[in-house]
């Protein structure tokens, strides 16, 4: 499963560069306008932090389009790999591309510190309930994407329970934006993801077609 996961990410690699090239010039370009035509002390941390996490989430996305366009699943399991692997494969790749698009926002604050000279500390734990939002979003894409297909696949059960999962955590996380830089907060943002992840692999190892 790790040989295909780091496989995967190198293929998706330059997407992933795209989108954080993209950040870094949003928030230079922000930073300037702010710095130095508005006469302003720079944008606030937590928007510069939004860029590269966001860039995180939409590689996701792509990733999960690009994969089911190619019929990457069908292309692997000609291999020696196993629907469990492929599972585990699906759920970790957008945790993968959120991961690196958190780790980004330090060097992105950095770059707009030097130009801006500020700093927010207060800013970080929303910064942390932000990536943790954006996170879930990401890996919400899996799931959507199983429950659609055990409706197509007429597995009426699974779909069902598929969508109620995708249904409560969209409700965990909206209740969760309330209390963001609270640990209950927190707590909410990490049981989405882990509810998204857990029953996106449960339903990938149960589908009875892999060519869509």
């Amino acid at each position: 499963m790790w040989r295909v996961l780091k496989a995967e990410l190198m293929y998706f690699w330059p997407w992933m560069l795209g989108g954080l090239g993209i950040a870094a010039f949003v928030v230079v370009l922000l930073s300037v306008l702010v710095r130095f035509l508005e006469e302003g002390e720079g944008p606030p941390s937590f928007v510069i932090a939004m860029f590269p996490i966001i860039a995180g989430m939409v590689v996701s996305f792509i990733a999960q389009g690009v994969r089911a366009e190619e019929r990457r699943a069908r292309l692997l399991l000609a291999g020696p790999f196993t629907p469990r692997q492929l599972a585990g494969v699906t759920v970790l790749l957008p945790a993968c591309f959120a991961v690196l698009g958190i780790v980004a926002v330090a060097p992105m604050i950095a770059l707009a510190t030097l130009i801006t000279g500020k700093f927010e500390a207060s800013a970080l734990p929303i910064v942390a309930g932000f990536a943790g939002q954006f996170w879930a979003y990401a890996q919400l894409g899996p799931l959507a994407q199983e429950s659609s297909a055990a409706h197509r696949q007429q597995r009426s059960t699974t779909a069902i329970a598929g969508w109620a999962v995708f249904a409560g955590a969209i409700l965990v996380l909206a209740v969760s934006g309330f209390f963001m830089q609270s640990v209950s907060g927190y707590l909410g943002i990490a049981t989405a993801i882990v509810a998204a992840m857990g029953v996106a692999a449960v339903l990938y190892q149960r589908r009875t077609d892999f060519t869509r």
